[in-house]
């Protein structure tokens, strides 16, 4: 190699070593990221999803058997979302070269899609039959008397359990009853061909019993879920060994590091060596330098003077012809040059730099500051003698004694001091301002202050106007936002005083500035206790009025409409009540984090009160954009809220209000932001009403129905407490006797201005606000206590009924506060009968049938009201301990015109007649109606035709309490 070359050659080697161990770090870096964990959990959620799904059709399946589930819409949807994840999945086995993994869990779901198709067809005709069977029976059983209208009813009945309850047990049972109807259909004269239908059905009903269980069995335990399993296990286990391998290229890519760090290190302390030496070489051309300004002296390698400079010919008052060749012992005073530390230093060849005393030659002391070391020689093998510079420091000291005072005020105040040269250079900085900004003295001098604090966050404008001020009055002060050492911004109160010379011209600028963070740290925690919510941390009403104050003004400027939305949470009442308000609290804060995900940048979420948002959108384009917002709100409510190991669902309800249509002609923005507030918690009302879990916008109609029922609910909160409530009662007559059998309570509401409200004012109201609970409570204890009057006084009134609401059964206390009711009024338990609407059953059907059982052991009467308008299972209504069913108005108004309500009527007697059970006609108000109940066997009657809903003393006054009626 060219020994030119060499050198170049041999300062790169160390840094293309380096670049090929960066090279080799890159190619182990890209293998080891050959795994993707966020792939693997994709996978793993779509094999979780799909177990999910093939459960819900299993589910599915049972539930449209059983007839829970009417629609097949939910089956195709989980098949088609199992499609679309397989198709999915198989792009990711195929990304691990897992191609064939998927192929025998897709061939399992295939057979079970053909299940499922089968299914569909199978389960339609046996669900045509029962339909055609059940029309048949109410032919057959209405044109018939005697035995076969019994034989009708019991196989009717029996055809139902078996539906209901799959025993396949019964069916030789049953299709020996329909071979005899066969046999025997001549006793049905012409409705012959009809029972010959009836039977038909029937045994088709029970042919397909089988196929369609087997079909159901086929589907339940088909492989595919453990197939899809499998399947998993062999991603799972590539996938480890695929992470095996990355885990093997990190370890190298460690190992390479190490090696690339052990050369780092050592390529540093060869430049390290080379800068010491050049260091060396800079210190003699520096002390050389120093000659011109200072008194320089020179040494031998004994010791003794052989150089000293003009310089210091003037500050000792020695000619250099006296000194040279001397030990210079005599330049310090007699009881300082056996301490002499310098003198030390010069002996042993040491560098030296301190202060001491000297004489002069007249023997005046002053004090001098040496700077000197030893000349090392050219070939490096010891010192070739000493040089140092000295001082005089008397002017110096003189100035330090005139500076102190100063000093210790500049190092000792609390505010940061800097002092700059003409050019802005730092000079000299005191205490405060390391303790402000971080720099130490050594660190700061040397830069000028807006390079080394300057945070950027000021424009060039600012700092223009700030050195205009200072050039044109000598001063400039504001606050200003710098930035520590360690990066932090901070403000500060800044003031610069520019110091010029008997010419005027600026030969120094001092700043004086003062931290400003705990001042500002203290207003921002008294702003936002002011202006925020301790709890979620989101803007308060203050806060969030003030907002909205500004997003209108804007709006109204640039014609650009806003929207606001009121958000409540639904139910939450009910988790405070059974979980404690901490669980509803931390619901609240979940909730709010819920709703800020979905909210844009410049849009203000504030809470408002309790468990109540309120979201303001600055511009919208449509109140389509707004509608889409609020769906996909309500779409996030649907996941369930974690808590530890349970998990709440509580949905939202939307009110939406927009700036300026729903601020009519208003053009104070102070009052218009009032009345578009109002207007969206009027548009959230509304959306409770309608059920909750829902948005709605406002609407001009209706504002004053909102302020209406905002009066009402205030007043309906203190109906009980001003004695406002009344119990009506109205009778139930005996179709065999004629007379009062019993009466329902019914509440009325004595409003002082509006009058007597019937329960469709205010019992949804009631339930809304909660107040559902206390209202029961009461109309039960009025009821027992007047029922115990009227025996008191010998009125024969068989048993009183009540109301109970779905929200009552909710109670966990609601058994022991009816019998605590029952014990203090000392109404007869047998003589109280509490009445429950049919859809309060299907709400938690278990917990509702050990209420049930447990009041009837004391002899309390249960009764379904409204029965026919719900979706109650046969099999739980044989099964409840259910005393009476009521009949819904709905049913009667038809009864005596119409077929289908004749039916209907008809069957549900039928029914609770099986069951032993009493039937009430509700409703009833025409004499055709009462003639065709009582022809039926309706047991008791209860409508206008009889009486209208009245006092306890209008009661008294009614004829069937003394008589019967004669029909």
């Amino acid at each position: 190699m060219n020994k030119d070359f060499r050198p170049l050659f041999q300062a790169l080697l160390p840094w293309l070593l380096l670049a090929i161990l960066g090279s080799i770090l890159l190619v182990l870096n890209i293998l080891s990221r050959s795994v993707n964990e966020n792939e693997r959990n994709r996978v793993e959620q779509d094999i979780r999803q799909i177990e999910t799904l093939d459960t819900r059709i299993n589910f599915d399946v049972l539930r449209l058997h059983h007839r829970q589930l009417l629609a097949y819409d939910s089956l195709s949807a989980s098949a088609e979302q199992i499609d679309t994840l397989l198709g999915e999945l198989q792009n990711s086995f195929a990304y691990m070269n897992l191609p064939d993994a998927l192929k025998g869990s897709r061939e399992s779901w295939q057979r079970k899609n053909v299940l499922l198709d089968d299914f569909r067809r199978q389960n339609t005709v046996l669900a045509n039959s029962l339909s055609h069977f059940i029309n048949l029976s109410r032919q057959l059983y209405t044109s018939q008397s005697g035995n076969p209208r019994d034989t009708i009813s019991t196989l009717t009945r029996d055809m139902l359990i078996f539906v209901n309850e799959q025993d396949a047990k019964e069916i030789p049972v049953i299709l020996e009853k329909l071979n005899q109807l066969e046999k025997n259909r001549a006793v049905f004269g012409n409705r012959a061909v009809t029972a010959q239908l009836f039977a038909a059905h029937g045994k088709q009903i029970l042919n397909n019993h089988l196929p369609v269980q087997r079909q159901i069995q086929g589907i339940s335990r088909n492989t595919f879920p453990q197939d899809i399993a499998r399947a998993y296990g062999s991603y799972l286990k590539t996938y480890g060994e695929v992470l095996a391998r990355a885990e093997n290229y990190r370890r190298m890519m460690a190992a390479f590091s190490l090696l690339m760090v052990t050369c780092v290190v050592l390529i540093m302390l060869r430049l390290q060596q080379t800068a010491r030496e050049l260091e060396k070489s800079h210190a003699l051309l520096d002390n050389i330098a120093n000659h011109l300004g200072e008194g320089i002296l020179s040494f031998d390698a004994s010791g003794n003077l052989n150089f000293m400079n003009r310089r210091a010919e003037l500050i000792l008052e020695y000619a250099e012809a006296e000194l040279i060749g001397t030990d210079i012992a005599n330049l310090w005073p007699k009881n300082d040059v056996i301490r002499s530390e310098f003198r030390a230093a010069l002996k042993a060849n040491k560098p030296y730099e301190g202060e001491e005393w000297l004489q002069r030659a007249n023997g005046e002391r002053f004090p001098v500051v040496f700077l000197g070391g030893p000349l090392p020689r050219i070939d490096r093998a010891g010192a070739s003698g000493y040089v140092t510079s000295f001082r005089d420091m008397t002017l110096q000291r003189q100035a330090e004694v005139r500076l102190r005072i100063a000093a210790r005020v500049f190092d000792n105040i609390s505010e940061a001091i800097t002092i700059a040269n003409h050019e802005g250079v730092i000079q000299s900085v005191n205490a405060a301002f390391t303790k402000i900004t971080g720099y130490a003295e050594k660190e700061a001098i040397g830069h000028t202050p807006g390079k080394l604090l300057a945070s950027g966050l000021h424009d060039r404008a600012f700092y223009k106007e700030m050195w205009r001020q200072i050039m044109t009055n000598g001063r400039w002060h504001g606050e200003i936002i710098n930035r520590r050492k360690d990066g932090e911004t901070y403000p500060e109160w800044l003031s610069i005083t520019a110091v010029k010379n008997e010419y005027g011209s600026i030969v120094q600028y001092i700043g004086l500035f003062s931290d400003l963070s705990e001042r500002k740290q203290a207003e921002a925690h008294i702003n936002r206790l002011a202006y925020y919510d301790p709890m979620t941390g989101l803007p308060n009403r203050f806060l969030f009025r003030d907002r909205l104050k500004n997003a209108m003004h804007q709006a109204h400027r640039t014609g650009r409409p806003l929207a606001i939305l009121s958000l409540d949470l639904d139910h939450l009442k009910a988790i405070n009540d059974s979980l404690g308000h901490k669980t509803g609290d931390t619901l609240i804060v979940m909730a709010g984090e819920r709703i800020g995900r979905l909210v844009l940048e410049g849009d203000t979420l504030a809470r408002i009160s309790g468990d109540e948002f309120m979201l303001m959108l600055p511009e919208i384009s449509t109140h389509a954009d707004v509608a889409t917002l609020a769906s996909r709100m309500l779409s996030e409510f649907s996941q369930p809220f974690t808590l530890g190991e349970r998990e709440f669902f509580v949905s939202i309800s939307i009110g939406i209000a927009v700036y300026p249509a729903d601020v009519g002609d208003e053009s104070d923005l102070d009052k218009g932001q009032e009345i578009l507030m109002k207007n969206a918690d009027i548009a959230l009302h509304n959306a409770k009403n309608a059920g909750r879990a829902c948005f709605r916008f406002f609407l001009e109609s209706d504002s004053a129905y909102s302020l209406e029922q905002l009066e009402l609910e205030a007043d309906l909160r203190h109906s009980i407490e001003r004695n406002e409530l009344r119990l009506y009662y109205q009778p139930q007559i005996d179709i065999h006797s004629g007379m009062i059998h019993g009466v329902e309570a019914l509440v009325r509401w004595q409003h002082p201005t509006r009058g007597l409200l019937t329960p469709v004012r205010f019992i949804q109201l009631a339930e809304n606000i909660g107040f559902i609970d206390a209202l029961g409570d009461w109309c039960l204890e009025t009821a027992c206590r007047q029922f115990v009057e009227w025996q008191r006084k010998g009125i024969h009134i068989q048993r009183v009924s009540v109301n109970v609401s779905a929200r009552q059964l909710r109670d966990p206390d609601f058994s022991e506060k009816v019998l605590m009711t029952v014990q203090s009024t000392g109404i007869p338990p047998a003589c109280l009968e509490l009445e429950l609407t049919e859809s309060s059953m299907s709400h938690d059907p278990e917990r509702v049938f050990g209420i049930f059982s447990q009041l009837r052991q004391t002899g309390i009467r249960i009764a379904i009201d409204d029965f026919g308008t719900g979706y109650s299972s046969l099999s739980y209504l044989s099964r409840y301990p259910v005393d009476v069913l009521k009949i819904d108005k709905s049913f009667i108004d038809h009864v005596s015109e119409a077929e289908d309500a004749l039916s209907v009527v008809q069957a549900i007697i039928v029914l609770a007649h099986t069951l032993k059970m009493v039937v009430v006609a509700e409703g009833v108000e025409t004499e055709a109606q009462r003639q065709t109940l009582v022809s039926l066997g309706c047991d008791l009657l209860q409508g206008f035709l009889y009486s209208r809903p009245c006092p306890s003393s209008d009661l008294m006054d009614l004829p069937y309490l003394e008589e019967g009626i004669q029909h």
